[in-house]
């Protein structure tokens, strides 16, 4: 399958992580392009920088006479600010092969937040397939074609990479399988591919969720189910609530392992108040279940749960979980509404999702490993 395909970006003071990520991105546009000679744009959005992200794109734009100069001028421009990259940038981004790149950026005056930024974007890209990077984030070359093979079947909605940490080297987003136990869906325990192994059209790699910071959508059915959810903004949780309600919604999520990126993680949030940020994210994981857990047992067994770990916080010196309970509370009856609306377009039950992934956990050529990385369950051998 060959298809035209839309960058986009969010970035929220984000000029030097441009600058350093850019080029990799580029290179992997030039060569999608030229090998299937459909057209791709990038998309730049600024989510409310107070730093001079536009005007850098602004500067270069008005430099030069060209959309084509335009582009070979930031590729060499960002190329310069990594060590030896300049070797990557020989061939100019306008190619023989009728490949035509756009470049394009919109801009919110205040900062509204991940969801908000990345709606706005897929919005207003053009093309049917949408790449979604984080600013901190590189591609591998030859990283977009296979995410572009996964939409043959019309039932998938996102596709993501194998992510490893640019810092470490170590995997951090592989294929992610899913179950509930002790009264939470459970989402981040990973597994790995055999490095021969390909997924058969009729056996897809299936994942749990699709990483917002390195993953492909089905842009008509992104807009279709609502997009990223309000409720979580400004971050956290927006990509595993929107994966579990396009699985509900009987839409799949798989895992690309041919497709790699490298992320330098939590480059934005880690500049934030991290008790803050531990509020939010143990807030949204909240919400998240409130909406979407439908099954009347495991909804159950989820609020006793909740009960009991608010009554432990205080011993457990987790007062954060106290804040974070509380300010899901207020938000119950946009809550309610939001829950009444999945219940009424869902067509896979809570089980059948995780029987999709007890499935998944059998297959010969799969290995579940823990979340710390220790490999656990070798299932089928």
């Amino acid at each position: 399958m060959k298809e035209n395909v839309s960058i986009v970006i969010p970035t929220w003071n984000g000029l030097s992580l441009l600058q350093e990520f850019l080029p990799s991105v580029l290179a992997a546009a030039q060569r999608y392009a030229e090998s299937s000679r459909q057209q791709i744009e990038l998309l730049i959005v600024d989510d409310g920088s107070h730093d001079d992200t536009i005007a850098w794109l602004e500067s270069l734009s008005k430099s030069l006479p060209s959309q084509d100069e335009f582009l070979k001028s930031l590729f060499l421009h960002t190329a310069a600010n990594r060590d030896g990259a300049n070797e990557q940038v020989a061939k100019p981004l306008a190619t023989e092969s009728g490949w035509r790149a756009e470049l394009r950026w919109v801009k919110n005056e205040i900062n509204k937040g991940f969801s908000a930024a990345c709606n706005k974007g897929i919005a207003a890209a053009r093309y049917p397939l949408i790449l979604l990077l984080n600013n901190d984030v590189e591609i591998a070359a030859d990283a977009i074609a296979p995410l572009v093979e996964n939409f043959a079947d019309e039932k998938v909605f996102a596709a993501h990479c194998r992510v490893v940490d640019l810092t470490s080297g170590r995997e951090v987003g592989t294929g992610k399988v899913g179950a509930f136990a002790s009264g939470f869906i459970r989402v981040h325990q990973s597994y790995a591919t055999r490095e021969d192994a390909k997924s058969p059209i009729n056996s897809p790699f299936f994942s749990m969720f699709a990483g917002g910071g390195a993953a492909m959508f089905d842009r008509q059915k992104f807009l279709a189910v609502g997009g990223f959810e309000d409720l979580l903004s400004p971050f956290y949780w927006e990509d595993v609530e929107l994966s579990y309600r396009a699985w509900k919604r009987g839409y799949t999520i798989v895992y690309e392992p041919r497709s790699l990126a490298r992320h330098r993680l939590s480059s934005t949030i880690a500049k934030l108040n991290q008790r803050r940020v531990r509020m939010i994210e143990q807030r949204n994981r909240l919400i998240y279940h409130w909406i979407h857990l439908h099954d009347g047992v495991l909804l159950t067994s989820h609020l006793l749960w909740v009960a009991l770990l608010a009554l432990l916080a205080p011993l457990r010196l987790q007062p954060s979980f106290l804040l974070s309970v509380s300010a899901a509370v207020k938000r119950l009856p946009q809550i309610r509404q939001r829950r009444r609306d999945e219940k009424q377009q869902a067509r896979r039950s809570d089980r059948e999702v995780f029987a999709l992934f007890a499935a998944l956990r059998q297959r010969p050529e799969v290995t579940v490993y823990d979340k710390s990385g220790k490999w656990k369950v070798e299932s089928g051998k």
